[in-house]
């Protein structure tokens, strides 16, 4: 039966709710921290912190579309846990390796330049984040059951307990006023994560219980650990992205501020970027060749409305002015950056979409290798632009960060418009 785009955005809306609803997370959380005493160096310190927590949980990142692809049965289900248990160890023994102090100190004061003065509220906030790799990796995967199996309209109730607790954990930390905001912020993610563990786990339960006997595709363990592990070092490889970000801001000027108004920028964007990702678990659980082209008309609606919405609200300073300086509570030192940065990623929000599109694709043609060139040539792209930029533009930090991200998004799409279009060729797609 083909679908109609009307059945697809049906589906959609809840995947985005959740995804929006989590995008809200971070700039709720520095918006707090906005508030509470030392507010520039705790937001350079929390950036940081969390963007290390990010490429530490960058394996089990894509348990949501493994979920999504490939848990029709028992079988497939236990086995996808049995990698999701071998994740959350490797992943959870990394993040209290890198928690020894001498590590976390060579690593943030040799490689990464991190400024003496952020150092301890760095430390203790990526420390309180132990739970984050592992809890993240549960909840995704039972996300993507539920999406699996026609239960899509209750994964965002998982992200509502989780903003929920968030709001009273930070309001708590406000009034307390006593609390350093980088580790008030550590705290409050590691315990919206543990509530989403749980209660992702509950809402998918009744579908777990239901899962089929017989395995049609009877994915063996080894076929699909190799058909996962380009997902986990994509991810891997995109979420490492922040962490090198972190690297050219502070090669760059004004290196503090830079690293105080990044992550606020990056949430702001996280906003639009964050309904464009939503469609890559809808795309692989409809996905048939018969309706690649209803879902390509409708990727290509959501982007540029995305993209539309992005440059309204930017050309209008009194908008993003009200998000930035009211709901954020960014210092008035910050907000002279914000203009340059935020026009620079004007296309992201476009990108982001077709992306997701190009991936599902690749996801549901069991062709994964090719995502994984795709963020090779991100990475790449990115690195080179942080070690040239610096030598060329004397600018601030911020500013570096955002073209480079920028043209590592460009070569990526590039990369996968064309590797679909040759699959197109070999009649693999439609």
């Amino acid at each position: 039966m083909s679908i109609t785009k009307k059945k697809l955005f049906l589906s959609w809306v809840p995947l985005a709710v959740m995804w929006i609803v989590m995008a809200t997370e971070q700039p709720l959380i520095t918006s707090f921290i906005s508030r509470l005493p030392d507010a520039t160096n705790q937001l350079a310190a929390f950036g940081y912190s969390f963007a290390l927590a990010l490429f530490i949980e960058g394996p089990v990142i894509q348990m949501l579309s493994a979920g999504t692809a490939i848990t029709k049965s028992v079988s497939s289900y236990k086995k996808i846990l049995k990698i999701m248990h071998a994740l959350a160890i490797i992943t959870t023994s990394l993040h209290l390796f890198f928690c020894i102090p001498a590590v976390f100190n060579f690593i943030a004061l040799n490689i990464f330049d991190l400024p003496l003065e952020l150092l301890d509220s760095a430390y203790w906030c990526f420390f309180v984040l132990i739970p984050w790799p592992a809890t993240i990796g549960y909840r995704r995967l039972w996300q993507g059951v539920m999406i699996k199996h026609d239960r899509s309209k209750y994964v965002p109730m998982v992200m509502y307990i989780r903003l929920i607790l968030a709001f009273i954990v930070l309001f708590i930390g406000l009034q307390l006023n006593n609390m350093r905001g980088a580790i008030l912020g550590g705290i409050t993610l590691s315990l919206g994560v543990i509530s989403g563990m749980i209660s992702s786990y509950l809402l998918a339960k009744p579908a777990i219980d239901k899962l089929e006997q017989t395995d049609s595709e009877n994915l063996s363990l080894k076929q699909m650990v190799n058909f996962y592990i380009p997902l986990a070092i994509t991810s891997w490889i995109t979420l490492g992205i922040r962490p090198l970000l972190n690297l050219g801001i502070t090669k760059g000027l004004y290196p503090v501020e830079s690293l105080a108004v990044w992550p606020v920028v990056l949430a702001y964007l996280f906003l639009y970027t964050s309904i464009s990702q939503s469609l890559q678990e809808i795309i692989i659980a409809q996905y048939k060749k018969e309706n690649l082209k209803v879902i390509k008309s409708f990727v290509n609606n959501v982007a540029v409305f995305l993209m539309g919405l992005y440059i309204v609200v930017y050309l209008i300073k009194p908008l993003w002015g009200l998000w930035f300086i009211n709901v954020s509570k960014l210092p008035n030192e910050l907000l002279m950056y914000l203009p340059i940065s935020l026009g620079v990623m004007i296309v992201l929000p476009f990108f982001s979409a077709k992306i997701a599109l190009y991936r599902a694709i690749l996801v549901a043609e069991r062709q994964t290798t090719s995502i994984t060139i795709g963020v090779f040539i991100n990475v790449a792209t990115l690195l080179l632009s942080i070690l040239l930029l610096p030598l060329i533009f004397k600018v601030a930090g911020v500013y570096i960060a955002a073209f480079a991200y920028v043209l590592s998004f460009t070569f990526e799409v590039l990369f996968l418009f064309v590797r679909v279009k040759y699959l197109k060729k070999l009649n693999y797609i439609s």
